[in-house]
């Protein structure tokens, strides 16, 4: 009886191999052949994030329900995988009889205890996707989570049977610390020696051969991630988060960008063959909560579709479905535009980084989509109207806007505000910005940052009209080429300047000379202004005169200086400090902070459908009941004041930059000086 077990055994391991192979098989090979990607360096700093994100379940346990169910899962499998070697071997070899011996005992009381604890995991995972049913399901396929929920409850089932036949044919000596299959073994203390037997080998070939058709099967589900989560998350950038955009090669690239399947780097495929449509990018998405044609996760799938088609070579699928039609039929060559993903999915997008925040695998959706933008434009041209206006004033007067460079410093007018070319051993380069400099619902922030840092002392000097736009809305909007060419005319004016040290009122600014210019011979101590301010806060270089009386103020989090570059307490900082100030908290903040619509270009672009990103930020803030919403960007101050005044909220919410708030506490004078009388009755 032993040797037919035994070769039973060995046939039913080499079937599943062959066909888990056949399976997974095109998939590696494909990854073999895919574009390369270096992710391989410090090992230290990788093993550590397995510890945190993959043994800690970090992000999946910021949503308590659904993230303890994983977590229970997760570890009961992890433990439970040596009783199922122990159930091969009992099937290959004599029984080894580890449950009559009792230094066994503690273990066998863990394999019991997590079998249970796997039931419960399953029992609530049940609950939240076909009772609770939250949104981030929205799009994933149920029927294949179904399956997998099905085989994971008929894995501990078995195993429970294996040893409760055991405990009641007396085979099992620490029946007392196997508690859960004492329970089952209840249903059979009825038979006889024979029948109870007969069940304990039903128990144990049913046991390896669920498992043996799981692993079959994970091989083409989203469950795949069970197999790629641990490398995914070991080969994970280790780029600082803001520096999320590879330089391209525009001279010997032979494309520009992604748009086909055979473009992808192994990285990238490795991120598709991981997604585990749990939908926590979907949920925190703006554009997805407000309306538009983009959910990270869809993406992510649609993608990976595609991918799996391509590596198998089967019939590719129909494509990415709105409102029941579908957008054209698969290209045969494995393109990727206006099939698996659609253009104004891509145009969607505000790079906020909420997806790849939350994604518990640590999947990297913003590069991709912003690899395909730049093959849109640099292969095809395509791109909305308005940005490419925007990207042609860049490209002809070194700003977004259509304004003359001339017009770069008619914020500072009244102010003594010093140049660089006059004071060329100033600490500090201030970096005003495009959307400061040429925006004068901004010009107050420039003007409050300019007050306080001479009231504190601190030397500083700018470019004046020298200063040209660093290129980020050319990279965001996928002109990697325009990008290019503003950084090295920027680079060569910092050079010449010498420049070390540079104070950044915008985020975008602030994330794109600190993290990107790197890449372009930049290399400079970038601070943003909320972060120097609370710096001469704690220096005592900063004393507030006046307060703001009794003020509510919430703060919204820029996703470029908060998500991207992980400064959250330094504005909040100053505010607390200031006398008389509630600071209050959104709904979302913080890393969960929602975007205020501005970002990837966005504010280059009209929104056209669902509800503006904005508006829906500025209902969040007023939700608060908080009289003013602080910000620190030029590009959120922007969104705010539009979103206040289109919903007629004035009377109840205004909005102010952080540096504002605090001139006015300090009592400094940073306002224009009244326009002349003859100017004002005309």
């Amino acid at each position: 009886m032993i040797w037919l077990n035994s070769a039973a055994l060995v046939v039913l391991v080499a079937v599943t191999g062959v066909l888990f192979w056949r399976r997974i098989g095109p998939l590696v090979r494909s990854m073999r052949r895919a574009q390369p990607e270096a992710r391989l360096d410090h090992p230290g700093r990788r093993v550590s994030g397995i510890l945190v994100f993959v043994l800690g379940q970090k992000r999946l346990l910021r949503w308590p329900f659904s993230g303890v169910a994983h977590f229970l899962i997760f570890w009961g499998f992890v433990i439970l995988n040596l009783e199922i070697l122990q159930a091969g071997l009992e099937a290959l070899v004599p029984p080894l009889n580890l449950d009559q011996q009792y230094w066994w005992g503690p273990f066998a009381f863990l394999q019991d205890l997590l079998a249970a604890a796997v039931l419960l995991g399953l029992a609530l995972a049940a609950v939240n996707r076909y009772v609770l049913r939250p949104r981030r399901f929205q799009g994933s396929h149920q029927r294949d989570a179904t399956v997998i929920l099905l085989l994971i409850a008929a894995v501990i089932t078995t195993q429970l049977g294996i040893y409760g036949t055991l405990i009641a044919a007396g085979a099992d000596r620490v029946v007392n610390l196997r508690p859960f299959s004492d329970a089952v073994a209840a249903l059979f203390r009825g038979f006889h020696g024979e029948s109870i037997w007969a069940w304990h080998e039903f128990f144990l070939w049913a046991h390896l051969l669920v498992v043996a058709g799981f692993l079959v099967y994970l091989a083409r589900s989203k469950h795949l991630h069970i197999l790629t989560a641990l490398p995914n998350v070991y080969l994970r950038s280790l780029e600082p988060a803001g520096r999320h955009l590879p330089k391209l090669d525009i001279e010997h690239a032979d494309h520009y960008g992604l748009a086909r399947i055979d473009q992808l780097t192994w990285k990238q495929e490795l991120d598709l063959a991981t997604c585990t449509e749990c939908g926590r990018c979907q949920v925190h998405c703006p554009a997805f909560n407000t309306g538009k044609p983009l959910s990270p996760k869809l993406f992510i799938t649609d993608l990976r579709d595609a991918w799996y088609a391509n590596a198998r070579g089967e019939p590719p699928p129909r494509g990415y479905w709105t409102e029941g039609e579908p957008h054209g039929e698969p290209p045969p060559d494995g393109g990727l535009m206006d099939w698996s993903v659609l253009e104004e999915t891509l145009w969607s997008c505000t790079t906020c980084g909420a997806c790849v925040e939350q994604c518990p695998v640590l999947i990297e959706h913003v590069p991709a989509i912003v690899e395909m933008r730049r093959s849109l434009v640099l292969e095809e041209s395509r791109m909305p109207k308005e940005a490419q206006r925007a990207l042609e004033s860049l490209e002809q007067r070194g700003n977004p806007y259509s304004m003359a460079q001339s017009a770069r410093m008619r914020w500072a007018e009244g102010l003594d505000v010093p140049r660089l070319a006059d004071n060329p051993g100033a600490e500090y380069l201030y970096w005003v910005g495009c959307a400061t400099a040429f925006d004068e619902a901004n010009w107050p922030a420039a003007r409050a940052t300019v007050a306080i840092l001479k009231a504190a002392g601190v030397s500083f000097a700018v470019l004046g009209e020298e200063e040209t736009c660093n290129g980020d809305p050319a990279r965001r909007l996928g002109n990697e080429y325009l990008f290019q060419t503003q950084a090295e005319q920027v680079v060569a004016k910092l050079k010449q300047g010498g420049v070390r040290r540079i104070i950044a009122s915008c985020p975008h600014c602030f994330n794109t000379l600190a993290r990107e210019y790197p890449d372009m011979g930049g290399e400079y101590e970038v601070i943003h202004h909320t972060q120097l301010l609370s710096q001469l806060l704690d220096q005592g270089r900063i004393h507030f005169e006046r307060g703001l009386g009794e003020s509510r103020i919430t703060y919204h989090d820029p996703c470029y200086l908060g998500r991207w570059n992980k400064e959250y307490d330094a504005p909040r900082h100053l505010l607390a400090a200031i006398p008389g100030v509630e600071l209050l908290e959104m709904a979302r903040s913080r890393g969960e902070s929602m975007c205020c619509g501005a970002g990837g270009g966005r504010i280059f672009m009209e929104e056209t459908k669902g509800q503006r990103v904005n508006r829906v930020r500025v209902q969040q803030a007023e939700a608060t009941g908080a009289d003013r919403a602080a910000v620190a960007c030029p590009f959120c101050a922007t969104m705010f004041q539009e979103g206040i005044s289109s919903q007629a909220l004035g009377d109840r919410l205004g909005s102010a930059d952080v540096a504002v708030l605090v001139a006015e506490a300090m009592g400094l004078d940073y306002l224009p000086p009244p326009a002349p009388a003859e100017v004002v009755q005309a």
